[in-house]
C-alpha cells in the first residue's frame, strides 16, 4: 500500500528573496562546478547553496554538509524560509519550450512513506553508486531536510485524479515564476481537506515508479527511523513530485555512450562483435549533422533495434540495424533495450568488468561527436529514446535497466518547497 501524504512544506519568503527565478536550481546531479558558481552568483538565497552539486568539495567533503546545515538553520531563523502551519500537497505546472514547441507538465508534490523495494510500492529502474548515496545520506544527516523532490511516475488509467488537479488550477496560483532557463512555473498549495483526502486515497493502490532520484531515495531509506512506533515522523517520508505517465509534457530522452582509452586490439574486437550483430548503413555525418542522425535512429527504431555509431575516424558515422535472423527475445526481456545489447553483447565480451567504467554517458550527441573529432573519445553509440510503455512494462515487472538508459525531461526545479525531516509529517 502506498502512503502518500501532505507535508509541512518550507517555502521561500518572497518578501526577502523577491524573485523566485533567482533562487531555483536544477537537481544536484545536473549541476557541475561551473553551473554551481553561476547559480550562487544569482542570489545568496539560491537553493544550490543548500542542495550542492553532484560532488562535494574533494579536499574537504564534510565542509559542504556543515555549511549547508548552518545556512539552512539561519534561513529558518531569519524567516528566509517559512514552514507552512498545516500539511499540504502542492501542484506545479511547468511550461517550457522544446524543439520549437510549447509543452506543459504537471507534478504533484507530497510525501511518500519510505519502503524497501521488496514491498513493491516504489519501483526502481536502475542501480546506484555507493559514493553518490553516501553523499546524499550525509546531507540528510547534517541538515535534517530534503531540499529537492524526487521525480516519480504513476498511472491514472481511469482518469480519476486529473479532474481534481484541473479544478485546482482554476484557482489563482500561490506562486508564479517566469524565467528563461527554468521556464514558466505556476504553483498551487492544496490545503482543502476533501481534496487532500481524495489524493491520498487515489494513491493507495498505485505503484510509484522512480524516474530521477534513485540515490536520494536510497539515502532516505538509510535515514528513516527504525522505530516502528514512529511511522508518522517526517523522516519516514520522502518528498516526491509525481507525474502521470501520459502527461503530455513528460519526455523520455536517450542517454548516449562514448568510449575512449581503447587499445587498437579492443577497438577491432568491438567492431567484430558489432559486425556479428548488426547490418550497417553508411551515414554522411559531415553533410547531414548529428541532429539528422538522431532523428533517423528514432524513426527507424520504432519497430526494430537501431543504433548510430560515430568514429573512430573524425566525422565517420553509420546506422546499425540488428540482423533480422537474430532472435533477440531469447536474450531476455531487457534485450528490448539497445543499451543492454551494446553493453551485454558487445562491450562486456571485449572489456569484461571494465566495460561500464570506460563508458561516458551523455544526452548530448553533438558533444560526443566533438570529443571524437578532438580524439578525446574513440567511438560513440547514439541511441533512440527508450519507449515509455516498455519502460513501464519492464520496471513494473521488477527488472532494472542498464545504467543511464533514461533521461527524463524536463528536470524538476529545486527550491519550490523543502521537506523538513523533524517532527511529524
Amino acid at each position: 500500500m502506498v502512503d502518500f501524504r501532505p507535508i509541512h512544506g518550507c517555502r521561500f519568503n518572497l518578501g526577502i528573496v523577491e524573485d523566485m527565478a533567482n533562487v531555483l536550481c536544477p537537481p544536484y546531479d545536473m549541476i557541475d562546478s561551473d553551473l554551481q558558481k553561476d547559480l550562487k552568483s544569482l542570489s545568496q538565497y539560491n537553493a544550490v547553496h543548500l542542495e550542492g552539486a553532484e560532488q562535494p568539495d574533494p579536499m574537504d567533503p564534510e565542509k559542504s554538509y556543515l555549511e549547508a546545515s548552518s545556512l539552512y538553520r539561519s534561513w529558518l531563523e531569519h524567516n528566509v524560509l517559512q514552514q507552512d502551519e498545516k500539511p499540504n500537497y502542492y501542484l506545479m505546472s511547468y511550461g517550457y519550450e522544446f524543439d520549437g514547441n510549447h509543452k506543459q507538465q504537471l507534478a504533484l508534490f507530497g510525501g511518500i512513506a519510505v519502503e524497501n523495494y521488496d514491498k513493491k510500492t516504489v519501483l526502481p529502474h536502475e542501480f546506484t553508486r555507493e559514493p553518490a548515496v553516501q553523499d546524499r545520506v550525509k546531507l540528510l544527516e547534517s541538515c535534517k531536510a530534503q531540499f529537492s523532490p524526487i521525480m516519480s511516475l504513476y498511472r491514472d488509467a481511469s482518469h480519476t485524479l486529473r479532474p481534481l488537479l484541473t479544478k485546482v488550477m482554476t484557482n489563482t496560483p500561490d506562486l508564479e515564476v517566469k524565467d528563461s532557463i527554468q521556464g514558466q512555473i505556476c504553483f498551487w498549495v492544496i490545503s482543502e481537506l476533501e481534496a487532500r483526502e481524495a489524493i491520498r486515497q487515489f494513491f493507495i493502490d498505485k505503484p510509484i515508479f522512480l524516474a530521477d532520484g534513485h540515490h536520494r531515495y536510497e539515502a532516505a531509506l538509510r535515514y528513516r527511523s527504525d522505530d516502528q512506533n514512529s511511522m508518522d515522523e517526517a523522516n519516514n517520508f520522502v518528498m516526491m513530485a509525481l507525474v502521470e505517465f501520459d502527461d503530455p509534457g513528460l519526455q523520455l530522452l536517450p542517454y548516449h555512450r562514448g568510449i575512449g582509452n581503447l587499445s587498437s586490439e579492443n577497438l577491432e574486437k568491438i567492431q567484430y562483435e558489432l559486425n556479428n550483430l548488426f547490418d550497417s548503413i553508411p551515414f554522411d555525418l559531415s553533410a547531414k549533422g548529428v541532429d539528422v542522425l538522431t532523428k533517423k535512429i528514432a524513426e527507424l527504431g520504432r519497430s526494430q533495434h537501431v543504433v548510430g555509431i560515430i568514429g573512430p575516424k573524425a566525422d565517420h558515422a553509420e546506422i546499425l540495424i540488428l540482423k533480422k535472423e537474430l532472435d533477440w527475445k531469447q536474450w531476455g526481456a531487457l534485450a528490448v533495450s539497445e543499451a543492454w545489447v551494446i553493453e551485454e553483447k558487445v562491450l562486456k565480451p571485449v572489456l569484461g568488468n571494465e566495460a561500464t567504467r570506460q563508458v561516458d554517458y551523455s544526452h548530448d550527441p553533438q558533444g560526443l561527436r566533438d570529443r571524437i573529432n578532438h580524439k578525446d573519445l574513440q567511438i560513440a553509440f547514439v541511441l533512440k529514446p527508450f519507449p515509455m510503455d516498455t519502460f513501464e512494462e519492464i520496471v513494473g515487472g521488477g527488472q532494472r535497466l542498464p545504467s543511464k538508459s533514461t533521461f527524463f525531461f524536463p528536470k524538476l526545479p529545486t527550491g519550490l518547497v523543502i521537506h523538513r525531516l523533524e517532527g511529524n509529517v
